[in-house]
């Protein structure tokens, strides 16, 4: 991930740690060629943040997000975008990375993703006015068809 920071107040620095299960709210395949492997996907999820690390400003926070990927033979690119909203305040952030399969337990594949995001320059309402910064998540699927995730960013205010 690369990030370019443009000119900004300088302003409390917080090592956030955030953790998430991610509930599917909508999976469509707009291409699915199992002769080559190849596979393109949209997808909605929402979730709710705890705060594991850097206070609790974030404690709670629900989220939304949606994306896109396309997948050769189980590996390929996502990227999207989320809406984080607490008490009403919300900010977005952008997001990218890659995903692969590797055998779970059972021999079966299991999805695992990482990448970076950034929030959104001046998305920030309420408490999240002037929020910027950034970071890397990892995640991977849970047998039940939900994704569980861990973020750790270090954000601006």
């Amino acid at each position: 991930m690369t990030i370019i920071a443009g000119s900004a107040l300088a302003g409390e620095k917080m090592e956030v740690r955030l953790t998430k299960v991610n509930k599917t709210d909508k999976f469509e395949v707009m291409l699915d060629d199992k002769s080559t492997g190849r596979m393109a996907f949209y997808f909605a999820y929402h979730g709710t943040y705890k705060q594991e690390k850097g206070g609790a400003l974030f404690d709670g926070m629900n989220n939304k997000g949606q994306g896109s990927g396309g997948m050769f033979q189980g590996n390929g690119p996502v990227s999207g975008f989320d809406v984080n909203e607490k008490e009403g305040d919300t900010y977005r952030v952008e997001w990218s990375g890659v995903c692969f399969s590797l055998s779970g337990p059972d021999g079966k594949p299991v999805g695992y993703c990482a990448g970076g995001g950034f929030v959104v320059p001046g998305s920030g309402t309420g408490r999240f006015a002037g929020l910027s910064g950034g970071g890397n998540f990892r995640g991977h699927a849970l047998p039940n068809g939900d994704f569980e995730v861990e973020e750790n960013s270090v954000l601006e205010k």
